[in-house]
């Protein structure tokens, strides 16, 4: 149900007045029928959906499995930790948060490979994939029985926070802070960025009660190298994303 509520809203919210295809006259010029076998050439009539047999084909449809096996893996496992009561209320609300990000990814990616458009392929692939060690992590931590501890917060933190500095540098300042983008382009920005500024804050909330429980300072969880390397890898990180 979510591309059918996807694209019912691009029609009637970012893209009204697009005109209505003839379906008596279209011949769909540019499917191979390769699929097809010998049924069909050349193209006959309109088509609801038809592929071609291409490398990028392939390539979207191992994103789309994955992407169905991860949400399926995803449900199975927090599902039942709802069910019997053993669900970490805080990671679980991380978790929902991040459901946006993960499909605007997952089908940025199918867009790009569809229309063989690379200059964001990779810089998209970056997001997707930290996002995803991320909410590996969430997830992890959505059972009661698995131990939270400040390295695992600090994972989330630091993704997150990379997240949040490329984002703002991308196009959040300008489209949202500035107002320089249409009303999609804003509540896409808004969309993407609200769950990083979430996930930073609920870890570091997270940190401060552990740092409390154990009567110290958030910075006294961690050795001065791990603190070290934590900006290290946020920085080289922010850069590393910001340019590709």
């Amino acid at each position: 149900m979510t591309p059918y509520g996807q694209e019912g809203f691009f029609y009637w919210i970012w893209s009204p007045g697009k005109p209505t295809v003839d379906r008596d006259r279209c011949t769909c010029d540019c499917f191979d029928t390769v699929f097809r076998g010998a049924y069909e050439w050349p193209p006959s009539a309109y088509k609801h959906f038809y592929f071609n047999c291409t490398s990028n084909t392939l390539k979207i449809w191992s994103i789309v499995v994955v992407g169905l096996l991860a949400m399926y893996e995803c449900l199975r496992y927090v599902g039942p930790l709802l069910w019997n009561r053993r669900l970490r209320s805080s990671m679980f609300a991380l978790f929902l948060s991040s459901v946006y990000p993960h499909y605007y990814g997952w089908w940025g990616l199918i867009n790009y490979l569809n229309e063989d458009y690379y200059p964001q392929w990779r810089h998209q692939l970056f997001f997707s994939l930290t996002e995803l060690l991320s909410t590996v992590m969430v997830v992890h931590l959505c059972s009661t029985a698995s131990r939270v501890t400040p390295w695992k917060l600090l994972v989330v933190f630091n993704v997150n926070l990379v997240h949040i500095v490329i984002g703002a540098l991308d196009q959040f300042i300008e489209n949202v802070i500035r107002r320089g983008g249409q009303h999609f382009e804003a509540a896409r920005d808004l969309g993407l960025m609200a769950p990083d500024v979430f996930h930073v804050l609920v870890a570091y909330f997270e940190l401060a009660a552990l740092a409390e429980r154990e009567n110290t300072r958030i910075v006294r969880l961690f050795h001065r190298e791990e603190l070290a390397a934590s900006v290290l890898i946020v920085t080289l990180f922010s850069i590393l994303g910001k340019n590709l």
